[in-house]
């Protein structure tokens, strides 16, 4: 007859290790439910065995505290280590009578191994270690950007700062698009010309709008202006608004100058899709080379052709509605500064509480939201009212004032660069030019280097002067002003490329082949350079031979 050894519980086999371990621990019941409460090298645990389950939980209880005011800091830092461990859980509970939070750390063993047991357990306290000293470093950090909400402070930095390094172009053919727009209203075929692609000269003689459905010719110049062209794929408005056609093309007839030829731009519109909120629009504008003359030579910038894509949105919402949504959170940020919440508040917030007119906050707080969202078209629209609004007041300002004014400002620049449009950039971005603001500083380098702005080289030097001088040491620079002199350098590199002077380039690029920061950046720009070589008639490899490495300009070696 066989004997089947009978199994050994779950809790048993527990007790046994603890008793191995020489743990001290008691033990209850309650229906299928088995709690331990032991104690392993000094820390107090509890141990949850279910007789349905016959797998062990152990929790730690408290294995860190937090003062109320750092709950946000807690959170984060709780979901930041849940999703990098696949093996501990990490949850916080607030202690009402001492007002605090507890954090706790917990585990499942499906097996009750001996020896998995005391390294899970001993695993507890090296990550007990690990939480608390990044929790001690987000402290820090919070007390630095003035907001106990790190996470979505970092999340918003870094989203900006990813902006502005998508804005350092590599050289290339294609021109990316510009970014989403939307709104409620029309969109004047006018209007988006104006700032795009303006024509201030023109003299307008027809515009054909084709589609799928055949074409119309408009010749009243006033229709051609007043064009939407938010509804041209688009039927309705509101919630019963459609989009009913694929594509049209619109040919835009029109003479500049007094004895020009009769010239004509194109603007593609293509539907992109709809979701519950919005039904999108491409917008594609490609405006001709101007026709050679003593006033546009063939060399000249205008005889080259220029294009610019934007997306649209008509936004299935209505005014009604963006009004209701400015009141509150206009009341409710105003609130909160009165009472001294200001620690609750984000950067944008903080802002909008500072503005005392109706009409301009309700054009900042939609300007910002345009802005954060992508939106770089309406963005204008909206922040160019508020810095109109303001600029007359600036001698008169207090520091907060001239913060929103000046933070307005650098907005516009941003936008202005995103659509390609960089002496519109420069005129908002110049008026900062050394407040010492990195992101300020950064947009402003992008707009001179994307656009040829001779001002970049001397404008580049300087800074990197000043942190030379600032900085002796290379251990004392700090990693964000190390990584913002190597965007100078990449700069710098581009920017000769685009005056010729590819010797330079190469050097500075050479110089960075063996910087983990630069090396994917500047095996690109040599790619490019050898390419315009070959283009020349350049023997590549004799210019490779001559051009040491080390060989150019101080400025552009590393600094540190």
């Amino acid at each position: 007859m066989l004997i089947r050894k009978k199994k050994e519980s779950a809790t048993a086999n527990f007790e046994k290790f603890l008793k191995a371990c020489n743990c001290t621990y008691n033990t209850s019941r309650e229906d299928d439910t088995t709690t331990i409460n032991f104690e392993f090298q000094a820390g107090q645990f509890v141990a949850t065995i279910r007789k349905q389950d016959d797998c062990v939980e152990v929790n730690y209880p408290c294995m860190a505290t937090a003062p109320m005011s750092q709950i946000d800091l807690v959170r984060s830092k709780c979901n930041e280590f849940n999703n990098s461990n696949i093996l501990f859980k990490f949850t916080y509970t607030i202690d009402k009578e001492d007002n605090q939070i507890n954090v706790h750390m917990s585990f499942f063993n499906n097996n009750v191994n001996a020896d998995n047991m005391a390294n899970e357990l001993k695993a507890v306290f090296h990550f007990q270690r690990h939480w608390v000293h990044d929790f001690d470093e987000a402290v820090s950090l919070s007390k630095d950007y003035e907001t106990s909400d790190l996470e979505s402070e970092l999340n918003k930095h870094q989203r900006e700062m990813f902006l502005l390094r998508r804005l350092e172009l590599h050289h290339q053919l294609d021109r990316p698009a510009a970014e989403l727009v939307t709104g409620t209203g029309t969109l004047p075929l006018w209007q988006m010309l104006d700032t795009v692609c303006p024509l201030p000269d023109a003299r307008l003689l027809f515009m054909t709008v084709n589609t799928v459905s055949g074409q119309e010719r408009i010749e009243d110049a006033e229709a051609i202006k007043a064009f939407d062209l938010r509804h041209a794929l688009v039927e309705g408005d509101g919630p019963q608004a459609r989009l009913t056609r694929d594509y049209a093309v619109i040919d835009l007839h029109y003479k500049q100058g007094r004895d020009e030829k009769p010239m004509m731009a194109t603007i593609m519109l293509t539907a992109e899709g709809e979701d519950e909120h919005s039904l999108y629009t491409r917008v594609t504008v490609t405006q001709p080379p101007r026709n050679a003359s003593r006033m546009a030579s063939l060399s000249n910038e205008e005889r080259k052709p220029h294009s610019v894509s934007v997306l649209i949105a008509l936004d299935r919402s209505d005014d009604k509605q963006h009004q209701q949504e400015f009141d509150y959170m206009w009341s409710d940020a105003r609130l909160k500064a009165k009472n001294g919440e200001k620690d609750s508040l984000t950067d944008d917030q903080l802002l909008l509480g500072q503005v005392r007119v109706a009409d301009v906050a309700y054009n900042m707080y939609w300007g910002v939201q345009s802005f954060n969202n992508g939106r770089f078209y309406e963005a204008i629209l909206y922040l160019e009212n508020v810095f109109n609004s303001y600029r007359s007041d600036f001698f008169e300002m207090g520091p907060d004032g001239k913060r929103l004014f000046m933070e307005t400002a650098y907005k516009l620049g941003f936008c202005y660069n995103e659509l390609g449009l960089y002496k519109q950039a420069f005129y908002y971005l110049d008026l900062m030019a050394s407040d010492g603001n990195i992101r300020h500083t950064t947009e402003l380098v992008n707009t001179m280097a994307n656009s040829k702005d001779l001002r970049l080289f001397s404008y580049t030097e300087g800074v990197m002067d000043e942190v030379k001088r600032n900085f002796n040491v290379e251990d004392e620079v700090p990693d964000n002003i190390k990584s913002f002199v190597n965007f100078l350098r990449r700069r710098r590199g581009y920017a000769f490329i685009n005056f010729n002077q590819l010797d330079k380039a190469e050097k500075i690029f050479t110089q960075m082949l063996n910087e983990e920061e630069n090396a994917d950046y500047a095996i690109n720009e040599l790619a490019y350079i050898k390419k315009l070589r070959q283009q020349r008639g350049e023997d590549v490899t004799a210019a490779q031979n001559n051009d040491s490495p080390h060989g150019g300009d101080a400025t552009d070696a590393p600094p540190f």
